[in-house]
């Protein structure tokens, strides 16, 4: 059945709908209850993730705009999801049943990882056992995007840290001797700018501002409804585009350091990252309006 409210005033607004109309919903109580018991079942993974997002290292720092961010995503497909009818699936049960059991035991064992995955195959699940399978469809790309605010990049993390370490240095030092200044490589992650130390320590990589952007490079590509050579084009920028947007950032320290003290350059240090995540935004964003983004 439609949960779309058909009366005029939300027919003027294709992505309004009733509440009233949701509340009545064959969906919406079995749709409670299973809420419920998600939030009693994962509440081992749900009170760490605050802490986790407000971590000193940053990595996890965009998570707190990622369940807004796929519940806008819902927003903007709703005029197709309203579409859908609510057909309810016992089949869902089967996965739901084995996916809840390695949920218990990565409970049982404080396992991240396995409770990260085990609650978007729940949500997923849970969304074909209440709703049917063409509306677990319809919301699997927002319940996948959930993972960027999971702990589930560590092994990420830990491999492409230090490469990214010496990229991000190597870049930051050629563009510093590109504009005249006297730089000497000491190692392959630390850089001698005048009389300023330039050291790029592993908050500095560059991966956090990539996988943050990458989550909003997602956004685009959900939203933006491009074309697929457009797709791949936002998302084969990311990489490049982050590691030359840190790589300024960088050079931009040793600048700072180097001409008004080393007090000064630790405090642009400190509040530059959220400059050159704003940046890569505003790129991303102007590019995929080049590519035919008009919405």
């Amino acid at each position: 059945m439609s949960i779309v409210d058909p009366s005029p005033t939300a027919a003027h607004s294709p992505r309004a709908f009733d509440w009233q109309r949701v509340v009545r919903s064959d969906a919406f109580l079995p749709g409670l209850v299973f809420f419920v018991a998600l939030v009693a079942l994962f509440w081992p993974l749900f009170v760490v993730l605050p802490e986790l997002w407000q971590s000193e290292d940053g990595y996890y720092s965009h998570g707190w705009l990622v369940p807004l961010i796929a519940a806008y995503i819902v927003y903007r497909r709703w005029p197709q999801l309203s579409k859908i009818p609510v057909r309810p699936s016992a089949f869902a049960l089967v996965p739901l049943a084995a996916v809840l059991f390695l949920v218990y035991a990565g409970r049982a064992a404080d396992l991240r990882l396995i409770l990260s995955h085990g609650l978007i195959a729940t949500l997923l699940c849970t969304a074909w056992f209440v709703a049917g399978w063409r509306w677990m469809l319809g919301l699997f790309w927002p319940i996948v995007y959930l993972y960027f605010a999971l702990p589930i990049w560590t092994f990420a993390i830990d491999t492409y840290t230090a490469p990214l370490q010496r990229i991000s240095s190597w870049i930051a030092f050629q563009m510093l001797h590109f504009m005249g200044f006297e730089v000497f490589m000491i190692d392959r992650t630390n850089v001698l700018v005048g009389d300023f130390n330039l050291f790029v320590g592993v908050p500095c990589s560059g991966f956090k501002l990539i996988l943050a952007v990458t989550a909003f490079t997602v956004l685009f590509v959900l939203i933006a409804n491009l074309r697929w050579w457009a797709n791949l084009l936002l998302f084969a920028v990311v990489v490049p585009l982050c590691l030359l947007i840190n790589g300024l950032r960088i050079a931009l320290i040793g600048i700072v350091g180097d001409r008004l003290g080393t007090e000064a350059g630790h405090a642009f240090h400190n509040y530059s990252g959220y400059v050159t995540l704003i940046l890569c935004f505003f790129l991303l964003f102007k590019l995929a309006r080049v590519l035919g983004w008009r919405d």
